[in-house]
């Protein structure tokens, strides 16, 4: 091979990585925002045993976020099909960045009954409340969900079983929205036989 022969092959890969290097810099970057965790302190509109309220004002909440949704369980994470990887306790509050765009909330609830194995407590008394709240991340802006958890004075709850209510609502630059239940039962939350999305975990 001839020393401009050479040459040019050494031209010709200086400019492909020029042209390579100069895409990469002006390759679009996602737009971000942030979302921000705001967990309330634990609170209760009823006396509760000295023990239990010391458990609760311990306690903190289970979530996720993947593909635009984020899940809150009370069920063990064991039992989910979905990344279930921060905790955040009452008091506290937690900052993430996300994609811009929309985001979906769902509550995964528990209410105690007497069974003798997991599967069983599953079957009666989990259930799951889809899209209960939803928010939207803007590029380079902030947006709060806030938790309050909270045991109204009306709660009925099973021997040795405390469980607050966790009321959501959304603040951000479009406003505040409506306070509402995540772990609540209601007519449109699916028990958990009934139950086919993707959320719960089916082994293979």
């Amino acid at each position: 091979m001839t020393t401009v022969t050479l040459r040019r092959s050494a031209l010709t890969l200086a400019l492909c990585f020029c042209a390579s290097a100069a895409a990469q810099e002006t390759a679009p970057v996602a737009a971000t925002g942030t979302l921000t965790l705001e967990v309330k302190p634990f609170n209760s509109e009823k006396p509760l045993p000295k023990k239990v309220d010391k458990q609760l004002r311990n306690g903190g909440l289970e979530w996720g976020v993947k593909d635009g949704q984020v899940v809150f369980t009370l069920v063990g994470k064991q039992f989910l099909d979905f990344p279930i990887n921060h905790m955040t306790r009452y008091g506290q509050s937690e900052s993430l960045a996300l994609p811009a765009g929309d985001y979906r909330v769902t509550g995964v609830g528990l209410e105690m009954t007497t069974s003798f194995s997991a599967q069983k407590a599953l079957e009666k008394g989990a259930f799951f409340n889809e899209n209960v709240a939803s928010f939207r991340i803007e590029p380079g802006k902030t947006t709060t969900l806030s938790i309050n958890p909270v045991i109204y004075k009306d709660a009925t709850f099973a021997v040795n079983f405390w469980m607050p209510t966790l009321m959501a609502s959304v603040r951000s630059d479009a406003g505040n929205s409506e306070e509402t239940a995540l772990n609540k039962r209601s007519p449109s939350s699916i028990a958990w036989p009934n139950y086919h999305g993707p959320l719960k975990f089916v082994a293979k």
